[in-house]
């Protein structure tokens, strides 16, 4: 525990990787159907469904999940706690999507690929829901991490900072061997 203690290293790199993993997704097939040919000619029409065409908030979810691991980079205090908190609800967000979207996979192929014909096609979802499922579980302890850890954590360094922000003090000690390092003479 002392691990995470230290550095947000390992909460940035589990929230970057769930985001990724989520947003991987969206582009996959989630399933194939084989329906018959509407038009009244032979043989049959291959379907096929995306995670996006199935859940459309899987996208956008990965996107966030990926902006949230460089908010925890760049907040500090009490804003990486907030930040730490939106992304557990979006891990959970995103696992409730995989585990609805497992079973709305006929329901895409319907509406996507036949369209208002009536016509039932029946498909079950592939692995690609548990890689989502996954990214939601891993964002979501990248959050809870965030959240316990984050008042240990330093911050970015001062020059980061906005312009014109108050800038901490100094030890007088600290400063003359600074001064020393540049080449200067602190004393005159």
């Amino acid at each position: 525990m002392k691990l995470f203690a230290r550095s947000p290293a390992a909460a940035i790199v589990v929230c970057l990787v769930g985001g990724l993993l989520v947003f991987l997704t969206s582009g996959r097939v989630w399933a194939r159907a084989t329906a018959p040919n509407v038009t009244g000619g032979d043989g049959s029409a291959t379907l096929s469904v995306t995670g996006h065409q199935v859940a459309a908030s899987i996208p956008a979810t990965g996107i966030a999940l990926m902006a949230l691991a460089l908010a925890i980079l760049a907040a500090s205090g009490m804003m990486r706690r907030l930040v730490g908190g939106v992304t557990v609800l979006l891990g959970v967000a995103a696992v409730g999507v995989a585990i609805a979207a497992r079973g709305n996979v006929s329901k895409a192929l319907e509406d996507r690929e036949v369209g208002a014909t009536g016509l039932a096609v029946h498909a079950s979802a592939n692995g690609w829901w548990v890689v989502t499922l996954v990214g939601g579980l891993l964002a979501l302890a990248a959050g809870l991490l965030a959240i316990r850890y984050a008042p240990a954590w330093s911050g970015m360094a001062e020059r980061y900072d906005a312009p014109g922000a108050t800038q901490p003090k100094r030890d007088p000690a600290a400063v003359a061997w600074d001064a020393l390092d540049r080449g200067e003479d602190p004393t005159a």
